[in-house]
Order: C-alpha cells, then structure tokens, then sequence
C-alpha cells in the first residue's frame, strides 16, 4: 500500500503553478459507496492545466484506491488526457464506477470531431491470477459530453475481460475511436467513465486521450494531438 499511495504522491510535482485553472469533479463509486472530489486545475509551463491527487477507503482497513495524473486544454484543442490507476487491495472482487468531468471544456457552440484512445495494464500483486471485466456487455470506458456519450463511437471495450497470472503485468491493448462529428453547445463539460470489475489484490493502470476539436480543422489535428500530450507529459 505505501509503494501505491507514494507513487500518486511523487506525480504531483507535474503541477507547477498556482494558477487554477477549470474545476474537475471526480466520483469515485465502489460497490455503491461513492466518494466525490474537486479540485482546480494548475497552470503547466505548456499552457495546461494539470490535476494529480489521490483517495482512498481508508476506513476502518484500506479496501481500494484511486490516483489520477490528468491535463486538460481548453483552448484550440479541447481535450482531456486520463492517467488512472485504480487498485482493489481487499480479498473480494469490487465493482468500480469512476466519472471525471471538468466543465467549460468547450469554448463555442459547433460540430466537433470526437476521437482518442485508451490503453493500460492490469497487475496481479498476489500468487493468485487477477481478472478486469467490463460489467455485462456495458462499456468499460465511455467519453462524455456534459454526462452523456456523444455516440456510441465513443464508448470502448465493451464485453471484455482481461486475466493475468500471478504476481505478473499484462497488456490491455490500445483502443483507438473512430473519429466522428457531433455537435456541442457553448461551455460544454467534457469528461469520461470507467466501470468494470476488478479482482482482488490487482491494480489496473489507464492512459488515452479524450478529444473534442473543432470541426472542420480538427481534422488536421486529431493525428497528433495524443502525441503533443504525450510529449509535454514526458518533459514535465
């Protein structure tokens, strides 16, 4: 548990600046007891707004935990990265529903162009095998726009169950969305939900980006825009 809760902690440094920026709001619910955080984004050197933090069921044993290390752009771009890892650290499989959503991502009113990707890995910290399940055939992951998926492009790894061995990491492939045009009104929250089932004993790591450009000169845009995110999170 220390190793976990001081690698959220070291990821912090990534914000710079007291400069706040859009207020995230974080829900974390598992088994249906759900705990909700906000937090103001800080100003990066690249113009971003970085948000690190972590929480925990710390009550009266820690049973899960939840850290984040994110960076929105509201400006020409209008997207958010999600860098997750959740760990369930009980002896029973818990069910996790995380919503993230930071509001006024989207400046004007128009059609933009959705798109983005998520990847990630799961690991077993025990001798026994771990298991991460999407529940029934609902998403895993769905981007969304104030609350709601803009479509079904937008939503990722539906019916789908990773296992890995033992005190072993696996892959959970890169998964790209087909970019497609929808419309937004002005101020418009963007944000994402993770919900699946996670084996006890395993954290699962995510990394993507979640995307909203404006239409038509997104379309220049949507190839490097998880690269630019990647390379400014690298420098920092």
């Amino acid at each position: 548990m220390s190793k976990f809760i001081i690698t959220f902690v070291a990821s912090a440094a990534f914000s710079g600046s007291a400069v706040a920026g859009s207020t995230m709001n974080l829900t974390v619910n598992v088994d249906g007891n759900q705990t909700t955080t906000q937090q103001m984004g800080q100003l990066t050197a690249f113009g971003d707004y970085s948000y690190t933090g972590a929480v925990t069921d710390a009550y009266p044993v820690t049973a899960w935990a939840v850290g984040w290390n994110l960076v929105s752009d509201s400006n020409a771009n209008s997207f958010v990265t999600n860098g997750f890892t959740i760990a369930n650290l009980s002896s029973m499989t818990k069910r996790f529903n995380i919503t993230l959503e930071i509001a006024g991502m989207i400046p004007t009113a128009g059609a933009r162009v959705f798109t983005g990707s998520l990847g990630g890995t799961l690991t077993s910290s025990s001798s026994a095998s771990s298991n991460i399940a999407s529940v029934g055939s609902l998403p895993l992951w769905k981007g969304l726009l104030n609350g709601s998926s803009p479509g079904t492009n937008s939503e990722l790894l539906s019916s789908y169950a990773l296992t890995v061995p033992g005190s072993t990491t696996g892959v959970l492939p890169s998964t790209i969305i087909t970019p497609y045009s929808a419309p937004a009104s002005a101020n418009s929250s963007l944000g994402y939900q993770f919900e699946f089932d996670l084996s006890s004993n395993a954290m699962v790591s995510f990394s993507g980006v979640w995307s909203a450009v404006p239409s038509p000169s997104a379309l220049t845009l949507i190839g490097c825009a998880g690269v630019t995110i990647s390379r400014r999170r690298r420098s920092n």
